[in-house]
């Protein structure tokens, strides 16, 4: 396993579930759709499209949490995620668009085997993050009927490592015994 002693210069990392290129464009167009509507740029308009599981940031302990993950990892069994249309969140004060996850439980019981039991544990993918109420008066008459289907396989976890303000992938951990 590579070790993220070497770099001391990360700062956090990202366990994500990621989607395919076509999936990750297809939000990407969304997020540029938002950015027009609101007129402003928005929080993650330029993060690529991913299914949070959890962020570490105790820098001392990078190589033992990926290692625990990649221990978990090989009891996962890879499944299809379906994604369908968009919906709202609400953050406290703050509105979030993002795309449903139909399939909820096998991506929540990931987080659970990962990290901890929470029943407000909800796998989305964010469109647009952070929206004022006025944002989203703006953006959501146009985004509510918008009609999206897709699936894809999920058979690894993507571990994103955060240098400042940027993230790069460090590893991709797959199911299984691979």
């Amino acid at each position: 396993m590579e070790s993220l002693k070497i770099n001391l210069s990360v700062e956090e990392l990202a366990f994500v579930i990621s989607p395919p290129g076509h999936i990750k464009s297809d939000v990407g167009v969304l997020k540029d759709d938002v950015h027009f509507l609101i007129g402003r740029p928005f929080d993650d308009m330029y993060t690529k499209a991913h299914v949070g599981l959890f962020k570490f940031n105790e820098c001392a302990y990078f190589d033992d949490i990926t290692q625990h993950v990649a221990d978990a990892a090989t009891r996962f069994d890879a499944f299809n995620i379906f994604l369908k249309d968009l919906t709202i969140l609400y953050t406290g004060s703050t509105r979030m668009i993002a795309m449903n996850v139909l399939n909820k439980y096998p991506v929540r019981e990931i987080f659970e085997k990962l990290v901890r039991k929470n029943d407000r544990y909800v796998p989305y993918i964010s469109i647009a993050s952070h929206l004022t109420p006025s944002d989203l008066l703006k953006a959501w008459p146009y985004l509510k009927d918008f009609t999206y289907s897709q699936h894809f396989t999920c058979d690894h976890i993507a571990v994103y490592a955060r240098t400042g303000k940027q993230w790069t992938l460090f590893k991709e951990i797959p199911f299984g015994n691979n």
